[in-house]
């Protein structure tokens, strides 16, 4: 054999051993489930259709009344979420199908863990309604806080008629949008946020110009680029487990902390409602005020005629360790706590998800990528169809032993709730939560 022949021949094997390796190497991550391909594409957040919201006087936005004809946009994440959900909103602007004035039902407000990242059938007033046999109404806003949700509750109440119950969907980061109220607008059809943290040490508030505004929409709106290269990129990430973990460091560090090589990559969340009070002493007034809120709220839900129920959703970083940043002055359970305090001395009915959605992890096991036992979404803090299941069917059962509304066959939809919930759990008993 020829020295150039030789060359040939190593060169060949070298690309066959190669090719080889590269196919062993992507069939071991798909049978060690580390996902499907596509799944650590770096994502876009999920962007509502323009002209979804409006612009709003008081509250800085709201969902635009009457809004139909469109699909909540999850363009960089489908393998994850599935395909984009329908969107629509009736004559109050909420998010629910068409509503005659009436008194008696049940109206829901919240940001976007009460909107629902789901199709509105799944979320958790969806369920809640189903299970309790009562019209809920269903009003959550994304980006809204509690200063928000009382003007809201205003103007709902004035057109819909009088709630016997408003139930409010409530997260820790309602502290943050309270103090940066009101954070967001409308511009060019579009929700923008308007108001940040500069200066988290300080509590500095920063307000962007209209221009600023459009600079930085433009910047998302704008279409990524192509090119024989881009599509193949494209067209690997979307077929290719180990492309994806590859050209994602967060997934690399992810897959060996599963290992138990290296520690979880941070997380993304905005962290601070969880900062501490002492370290950071603006947050003491914000807290004050945003209490002061919450009591006011209650107030002017008890004018209305309504009981109000607070119904705390933890977020993705408060139930799975493994989403946590490691940064020590972080106090994942502070902002539970103290609000729960709130609500206990100021006589708040409320259900607090944390221990029952905790107690699911135990049984089920930690976060993994895009599996259907995870109650939020793999690359979003919102619950996902999952999680909103579970938080409508544990809101359902307070809500009936509770008596917070009359039922005829309140046994029997309890013994169905349970039943339902036992099968969503897999754990062996069901406690009732209080």
């Amino acid at each position: 054999m020829s020295g150039s022949t030789r060359v040939v021949a190593n060169t060949a094997l070298v690309i066959i051993s190669l090719i080889v390796g590269i196919l062993m190497c992507e069939l071991g991550l798909r049978m060690l489930g580390y996902g499907n391909p596509g799944d650590f594409k770096t994502p876009r957040k999920g962007m509502a259709p323009r002209y979804y919201y409006a612009a709003d006087p008081v509250n800085g936005h709201d969902i635009a009344k009457s809004f139909s004809g469109d699909v909540f946009l999850l363009p960089d994440y489908i393998r994850t979420y599935g395909a984009p959900f329908a969107i629509s909103s009736n004559s109050l602007g909420c998010r629910d199908r068409p509503f005659d004035p009436q008194d008696g039902y049940v109206l829901l407000l919240g940001d976007s863990f009460t909107w629902g990242y789901a199709a509105l059938e799944e979320t958790w007033g969806a369920i809640l309604e189903e299970r309790i046999g009562v019209r809920v109404l269903k009003c959550g806003v994304g980006g809204y806080g509690t200063h928000q949700e009382r003007n809201k509750l205003k103007a709902v109440v004035g057109q819909a008629g009088r709630p016997r119950l408003v139930v409010v969907g409530y997260t820790a980061h309602d502290l943050i949008d309270d103090y940066l109220y009101p954070g967001r607008s409308v511009v060019d059809g579009y929700m923008v946020t308007r108001i940040v943290l500069e200066d988290v040490r300080l509590g500095v508030r920063k307000v962007y110009t209209d221009d600023e505004i459009r600079t930085r929409l433009k910047s998302v709106l704008e279409r990524k680029p192509t090119g024989f290269l881009n599509d193949l990129k494209e067209f690997l990430s979307d077929r290719s487990i180990l492309y994806d973990r590859l050209r994602q460091p967060e997934a690399l560090r992810l897959m060996a902390a599963r290992l138990g090589l290296a520690t979880p990559p941070p997380s993304m969340d905005d962290p601070e409602h969880f900062l501490s009070v002492a370290e950071y002493p603006w947050l003491e007034q914000a807290w004050k005020d945003h209490l002061e809120n919450l009591r006011q709220l209650k107030s002017e839900v008890e004018a209305a005629g309504a009981t109000l129920l607070v119904l705390m959703i933890p977020e993705r970083t408060q139930v799975y360790e493994s989403f946590r940043s490691k940064e020590g002055h972080l106090q994942w359970e502070y902002p539970n706590q103290r609000v729960t305090e709130f609500f206990q001395r100021d006589q708040i009915e409320f259900v607090d998800l944390l221990p029952e959605f905790s107690r699911y992890v135990r049984c089920i096991g930690s976060a993994t990528s895009n599996t259907e036992e995870d109650l939020y979404w793999a690359h979003d803090g919102h619950i996902n169809v999952k999680g909103n299941r579970f938080a409508g069917l544990l809101l359902s059962r307070q809500v009936l032993e509770r008596s917070l509304i009359e039922s005829n066959d309140k046994s029997r939809r309890l013994s169905d709730i349970d039943q339902l919930i036992s099968a969503e759990s897999r754990c062996d008993s069901v406690p009732s939560s209080e």
